[in-house]
């Protein structure tokens, strides 16, 4: 059980394991994008990198996908547009295909790694700090700070994350794409806005609202630990 009663030192090896580990899948998956495919196509007779990527819709023409309703009367319910979980396979050569997944994913991976890399790093310093008897200091006090402000810009390049795949994505689907083996009056490509694309916020841990809110939190435990931290220097003077 000895091994349990220094959790500050336990927790900051935890957070130096997880530092690595992110750097570590980062590169694995930058490896994986830019190598994968080449080796496929030069040693495999059928080539796939496939993976699920955002989600795709389709806008549908008015009233064209209809719902019936047993309460309702006719034309209340009406499908604006489809959606579904967008499968891509990069190992194709399509070279338009690749640079459109490419230049959606990238700022996605370099986002999500960027925000772990700092988060994991703020919070083993923390714990190295309080693992050193200082748990009310300046230093802490900053690094509490931080943290909040790494969850705010984590959640603010989130969305522009987000906004940028979608604008990439969606231009490829809406100029090169068409559905195929559904006829429901669906808009083809040529019409504007016609097809798109989604990328989750969930694509980067904490983004989005979720990490702003987080941020505001931790921006508020922070000056509750300044009037900690400005008690425990007047007591000291004092004694």
């Amino acid at each position: 059980m000895k091994m349990f009663t220094n959790l500050p030192g336990n927790l900051r090896a935890l957070f130096s394991l997880l530092r690595y580990m992110t750097l570590i899948l980062a590169i694995f998956w930058l490896l994986m994008l830019t190598f994968n495919s080449w080796i496929q196509r030069r040693y495999m007779d059928d080539p796939k990198v496939a993976f699920t990527f955002g989600e795709a819709y389709l806008q549908a023409a008015p009233n064209a996908v209809g719902l019936n309703s047993d309460t309702a009367k006719p034309g209340s319910l009406s499908l604006a547009d489809l959606r579904g979980n967008l499968r891509v396979d990069i190992g194709g050569g399509d070279f338009a295909l690749v640079s459109a997944v490419y230049r959606s994913l990238i700022p996605v991976l370099a986002v999500g790694t960027g925000f772990l890399w700092m988060l994991f790093g703020s919070l083993r310093t923390m714990c190295a700090n309080i693992e050193r008897g200082e748990v009310f200091s300046e230093r802490n006090l900053l690094l509490v700070r931080r943290v909040g402000w790494i969850f705010i810009a984590n959640g603010i390049a989130g969305f522009a994350v987000a906004f940028w795949a979608a604008y990439v994505m969606g231009g490829y689907l809406g100029h090169h794409v068409a559905l195929t083996g559904v006829d429901a009056g669906l808009l083809f490509p040529g019409g504007k806005g016609a097809v798109g694309f989604t990328m989750p916020l969930s694509a980067i841990p904490f983004s989005g609202p979720g990490g702003l809110l987080i941020g505001c939190l931790v921006l508020m435990l922070s000056e509750a630990f300044r009037q900690g931290l400005a008690l425990k220097t007047e007591n000291d003077l004092t004694v």
